[in-house]
């Protein structure tokens, strides 16, 4: 055992996870890709990121998926 604190999570998802360690820097979990960040970096790439899903949905609209749940319709 260390002695250091745990990691403090911010925010999860099945197979991702963003968590800031005792030092300030941010831990970002993306299936088998872990990147250590200091903040200014992770606000950069996380910016990037939101920049590229706004040009990928204007230039390729995804329709949404549809499926048919079970028990839905009956009165």
């Amino acid at each position: 055992m260390s002695g250091r604190p745990d990691p403090q999570l911010l925010a999860s998802a099945p197979g991702y996870r963003v968590e800031l360690a005792h030092d300030g820097v941010v831990h970002v979990h993306a299936g088998p890709l872990s990147f250590r960040l200091a903040r200014d970096a992770c606000e950069a790439l996380t910016t990037t990121l939101a920049r590229a899903m706004v040009q990928l949905a204007r230039t390729c609209p995804q329709r949404p998926v549809l499926e048919v749940l079970p028990g839905g319709g009956e009165g």
